[in-house]
């Protein structure tokens, strides 16, 4: 049986989202997807779509290499 490589959850987003003070179901409002669809984006289950990424690279007024990197 082949190792997958696990893949790391976006540690920055989560940070940059902690220092703000904005929980999961916040970020979903902001992005405009679910709270569960949101748990596994962030948490690097799923992928984020491009139009949410740029999204969240302007809400956070940063580049998306910093939160997705």
């Amino acid at each position: 049986m082949a190792n997958k490589a696990k893949k790391i959850p976006y540690a920055r987003l989560k940070g940059l989202r902690a220092e703000r003070g904005l929980t999961m179901a916040d970020m979903a409002k902001i992005v405009g997807i679910s709270e569960g669809a949101y748990l596994h984006k962030e948490n690097n289950k799923r992928d984020f779509l491009v139009s949410e990424m740029l999204i969240l690279r302007k809400y956070f007024k940063t580049t998306l290499d910093e939160l997705f990197l």
